[in-house]
């Protein structure tokens, strides 16, 4: 007999699957357009027809069912389902599930077109199997499977980081050793205060102004480096690779108003419906998102993830949760009111396809669409083209850790899945993943589809966002110097330069930004009534206005330097004039989340 080459058998068979689907009636253009299709994506001609919903799934796996002599089972209560090991499995893969009912065991299948003459082949051959199985589509399978092991399953995302990296946790704030080495250093601050108050007040005073001058000349860095540095070149993926299936994460909470907008915008994505897996994941008590996102005709690539109410209800939790379903070697992560770029994947993949293995996460910028409304909003987008556009991508390009951004960030699983996913009980856990990402030998890079989402508008909505902010840079510093040792091999020396001047030079920044013009108020005063100054304290308070000039300057000046020339002329100069005021909000959210670490660390909603 002679062998067909393994391509013309391919071919063969694929022409014989565009067949039975013309036989079925499907039109001969939608045909011709999904086997075209399935070559380049590899995936089938019946993948193909589904994603594009020109097969209703309930409706062609029942016919299946008809076509083997099978039942269909169009719901399957969780407490059939026969809870194995390996279950979860069955989240990336269609079938088969073992069920329970009526008092003997059933085994539901998943049939395809293509091997639709094969299986009935078989079930001739052998009648007797006929009792034992059943037909359901995908989504009533992984339905199933999720409901059945949620409470195992959200323990085990709950606890596992914690025993798996104890110490790169976040669900104890303060070890033992740290909470000595911090009253250590509170009682004797408080006796030099008492004993020495001079020499303290100096000795503090020495402390801020180094780190505001060394935040300050990060800035400065990253500015001339983004003014010399050679246009971003977008990448493309190499034309003999096939796009990988991309799972893309959106996690929801009391949004049920936005809910139409972002599947929308995620729907307009430029990636072939066949090779996503979008999961939208909403807190299992949270009714009114999760019947706004029943309400929408979610094609087959879509699916809901309901989150079980268990331990802190933070949204690396849910990330967490619902990861353990990816079926993507890639993923991305959303929030609700989020706009990427249509082609944003394709530049992803493409930047991976080029990297290597190292290369763990891409962060796409960040723009505000309603950067006109007040000054607030004004100065957010500022403040975000600054982070964006400027200093994270000077880190990417000199191999420094990067604090991620809490979005539009696109990961390789493996990666994710190696130092251990997401921290659910870091409530940024973006800059917690970013550095344990770089801590364990990976890199960040950057990409230049942005994504356009909204700023707040209100003073308390910012408060609260940035009172958050704080207090997860705050749980990610403490977990990080843990081991400080072992974080300065691990970063490397400029790794953990950066890493200080970013995190707790943020913290110290936002903290202690009105005792500079308290610095600076004393030693006029000094001035104005003593004859002689040492040369100590003159430096101090030039360095003190260097510090005070150089935030507000430096924090203009990249922002503007990031911004597109359409965004410069929506910006109303004026507002730059409220910088001071921002930067004394910061240090109000900065306190106001100090008192939150303290009492309530893990909590991650309305603050």
């Amino acid at each position: 007999m002679i062998r067909l080459p393994v391509a013309a058998t391919d071919r063969k068979r694929e022409t014989r699957e565009a067949r039975f689907f013309l036989d079925c009636g499907i039109g001969k253009p939608h045909v011709d357009a999904a086997l075209a299709a399935a070559n380049a994506n590899a995936t089938t001609v019946e993948k193909e027809l589904l994603a594009e919903g020109l097969i209703e799934p309930e409706l062609y796996y029942r016919w299946l069912a008809g076509e083997l002599g099978l039942n269909f089972i169009d719901r399957i209560d969780p407490a059939e389902v026969v809870r194995l090991p390996s279950m979860d499995t069955l989240l990336h893969r269609d079938g088969p599930l073992r069920l329970w009912r009526d008092g003997r065991q059933l085994t539901v299948i998943v049939p395809e077109a293509r091997r639709l003459e094969a299986e009935n082949a078989r079930l001739a051959a052998t009648p007797e199997l006929r009792g034992g199985l059943a037909v359901a589509s995908p989504a009533t399978i992984r339905k199933a499977v999720w409901q059945a092991a949620a409470d195992d399953r959200v323990r085990q995302t709950t606890f596992q980081l914690d025993q798996d990296y104890r110490h790169a946790s976040a669900r104890q704030v303060l070890t033992g050793a740290q909470g000595f080495v911090l009253a250590l250093v509170l009682c004797l601050g408080l006796a030099g205060l008492l004993l020495h108050p001079v020499m303290a007040l100096l000795a503090l005073h020495v402390v801020l102004t180094l780190f505001f001058s060394g935040g300050i000349m990060l800035r400065l860095t990253a500015l001339a480096a983004s003014v010399i540095k050679p246009a971003h070149r977008v990448a493309h993926q190499p034309a003999a690779m096939p796009l990988p299936i991309y799972t893309v994460l959106i996690a929801l909470l009391d949004e049920a108003e936005m809910v139409p907008a972002i599947v929308s915008r995620i729907d307009a994505l430029d990636w072939p419906k066949s090779r996503l897996d979008i999961k939208y994941i909403c807190e299992v008590g949270d009714r009114t998102t999760l019947a706004a996102l029943e309400a929408q005709a979610l094609g087959p690539e879509c699916e809901i993830v309901m989150v079980p109410d268990f331990g802190p209800r933070t949204k690396p939790k849910a990330l967490q949760y619902a990861f353990k379903g990816a079926r993507g070697s890639l993923v991305a992560v959303y929030d609700a009111e989020d706009k990427p770029a249509p082609r944003q994947l394709r530049e992803a993949s493409a930047r991976f396809a080029l990297g290597d293995d190292r290369l763990a996460c891409l962060q796409a910028p960040l723009a505000i669409a309603n950067m006109r409304t007040n000054w607030i909003s004004g100065l957010f987008a500022l403040e975000y083209s600054g982070l964006f556009r400027v200093l994270i991508p000077f880190l990417a390009r000199t191999g420094m850790p990067i604090p991620l951004g809490g979005t539009s960030n696109h990961f390789r699983r493996a990666a994710l899945e190696a130092v251990g996913g997401w921290d659910p009980h870091n409530v940024t856990e973006d800059a917690d993943l970013g550095l344990r990402l770089y801590a364990h030998g990976y890199r960040t890079g950057t990409i230049a589809s942005a994504t356009v989402e909204a700023a707040p508008v209100a003073l308390d909505a910012w408060t609260r966002q940035r009172t958050r902010w704080l207090k997860g840079w705050a749980q990610t510093w403490l977990v990080i110097m843990r081991q400080p040792l072992k974080t300065c091999r691990s970063l490397g020396m400029g790794g953990f330069a950066v890493f200080q001047l970013m995190i707790a030079g943020m913290l110290v920044s936002a903290l202690a930004h009105p005792l500079m013009y308290v610095f600076v108020c004393m030693t006029l005063a000094w001035l104005a009534t003593t004859a002689t100054v040492s040369p100590l304290h003159t430096t101090l308070m030039w360095l003190d206005l260097y510090n005070i000039a150089g935030s507000y300057l430096t924090f203009a000046a990249m922002g503007w330097r990031g911004f597109t020339g359409y965004e410069r002329r929506r910006l109303k100069c004026r507002w730059l004039l409220l910088a001071p005021v921002y930067w004394l909000l910061m240090s109000f959210a900065g306190w106001r989340a100090l008192a939150q670490l303290r009492r309530d660390a893990h909590l991650c909603g309305l603050m």
